[in-house]
């Protein structure tokens, strides 16, 4: 099952991503939790025939870890030889190509990410008429959205609604309405778009996908904050601080840590700014938010270098 194109906001609106794409390696992993997913599925992998059905499944639930976990460089060390397999079956290969054009966009390469964006859009439309599974729909919607026309992609959200949204899938109602809010979000409507987060939220909260929850949370804290509803996008910061100590992901946790230092930045609570600083390990955050780390840290040295008034002076 798909799960993807989360616009992780607290990361560049190019790269779209949620958690995972035609499979689902969390509920996979979730069955077997007596190893750790990766160790496990390239255990499995290497037992199975090449080029097998369960070698391309398994395969995939690996592409699905890495884009889960922000490795671009290794999705792409993954995808590159994977790209010359012949007569691949159709999921695996649109699979290929959508995280491909992610990985490419991540790594600034617009021009040869949109080039395999368009290979996937062909190939989705291709399935989505073969099955009509709704998921294929929320995909095409999610590469118009970054690579092409952005009303098209809401139509195409609206109609995969009213098509099916009667069905109970918490992903499928995750995907929907994360991208509705994507459109919303960068169209500047954050009221609207904080909206359609919340219902995604709602509808993911109380399952077992941490990352998936991780992604949602942190797409509405991202907008409370431009709003600057700071009190709820603190408490959904802290949501998803929890999450990412038990997922033990330190560069999401690094990003997360700074967003919510800007939070008290603009609250004006210094003390509090600097200790949040101190927890961010510096090596943990991307290249974009260096600039912002390095500011934050002279506010914060310079509010500890300033002159302190103490009630001894007006006794």
């Amino acid at each position: 099952m798909i799960v993807l194109l989360l616009l992780f906001l607290l990361f560049s609106s190019i790269t779209a991503n949620a958690s995972e794409h035609f499979s689902d390696h969390e509920s996979y992993c979730l069955q077997k939790d007596e190893q750790a997913c990766l160790a496990l599925l390239k255990k499995q992998s290497d037992a199975v025939p090449l080029y097998s059905k369960a070698w391309f499944k398994l395969t995939s639930y690996k592409l699905d870890y890495y884009y889960d976990k922000r490795e671009f460089k290794k999705l792409e060390q993954t995808i590159v030889p994977l790209l010359v397999i012949e007569n691949k079956p159709d999921v695996f290969e649109l699979q290929l190509n959508y995280y491909y054009s992610k990985t490419l966009a991540y790594f600034g390469k617009r021009k040869q990410a949109k080039h395999y964006a368009q290979l996937a859009i062909s190939k989705l439309e291709k399935i989505y008429h073969i099955f009509e599974d709704p998921m294929r729909m929320v995909e095409i919607a999610n590469l118009e959205y970054v690579f092409g026309d952005r009303q098209k992609a809401y139509q195409l959200l609206l109609l995969a609604e009213n098509k099916f949204g009667k069905r109970g899938d918490p992903v499928f109602h995750l995907e929907l309405h994360t991208n509705k809010g994507h459109i919303f979000f960068i169209w500047q409507n954050y009221e609207r778009a904080a909206k359609f987060y919340k219902l995604a939220l709602d509808w993911i909260k109380d399952t077992e996908h941490d990352a998936k929850k991780v992604v949602a949370y942190s797409n509405l804290a991202r907008t409370y904050q431009l709003m600057n509803k700071h009190e709820l996008a603190l408490e959904h910061f802290r949501r998803i601080e929890e999450l990412l100590l038990k997922q033990n992901n330190p560069r999401l946790l690094a990003l997360t840590l700074i967003r919510t230092a800007e939070v008290y930045e603009q609250l004006n609570e210094l003390d509090k700014l600097a200790q949040l600083m101190a927890r961010i390990n510096f090596g943990d955050l991307s290249h974009g938010y260096h600039e912002t780390y390095e500011r934050l840290v002279k506010l914060t040295a310079s509010n500890l270098n300033s002159p302190k008034v103490s009630s001894s002076q007006f006794n």
